[in-house]
């Protein structure tokens, strides 16, 4: 019996018209309440803001591959952050493992918790890749490491950062 009304309900639930929603469809009040909720990190210390990362313009660029449209985006790194290349710096913020294991030698780290566990949802100018000397313990809270900031496109995985010989802080 259960079953069943469990099973009807999931039917209506299917049933219901599917309606997406798009920015223009909130209030500038409803914005800025969202964008209060929803905001990068503040980060703590010596750490870089994420602000300083957003700057990064993400430019779609398009061309012709083997007779396709091939479309990927690529950055235009500010003056500030070009800066950073070369630099050891300190980065605070969420973990995205990319490896099942409670340890994480290579990771991605950015300003938002993980809110899918297949793919980070922000834009690659607000991800670093992390490439650890030492594995470091997966954590849903807010992580510090120290590294070698590289400002590096890769076309392959469209990481526009890397924070090289990383360790944990």
């Amino acid at each position: 019996m259960l079953n069943r009304l469990r099973l009807s309900l999931l039917a209506i639930l299917l049933a219901l018209p599917v309606h997406a929603i798009e920015e223009q469809e909130f209030t500038d009040e409803e914005m800025q309440h969202l964008m209060q909720i929803w905001k990068p990190l503040e980060v703590k210390g010596d750490a870089i803001p994420w602000s300083r990362f957003a700057e990064t313009k993400e430019v779609e660029v398009c061309e012709k591959r083997d007779d396709m449209d091939w479309c990927m985006i690529k950055p235009e790194y500010s003056a500030d952050i070009q800066t950073l290349d070369g630099k050891q710096v300190t980065l605070m913020g969420f973990m995205f493992p990319l490896d099942e294991a409670e340890k994480q030698k290579n990771f991605l780290i950015g300003p938002y918790p993980a809110s899918c566990p297949f793919q980070y949802h922000v834009g690659p100018a607000q991800v670093v890749e992390v490439l650890a000397e030492e594995a470091v313990a997966f954590s849903y809270e807010p992580v510090t490491v120290t590294g070698t900031l590289r400002v590096r496109y890769n076309e392959e995985t469209e990481v526009f950062y890397y924070l090289e010989n990383a360790t944990p802080k």
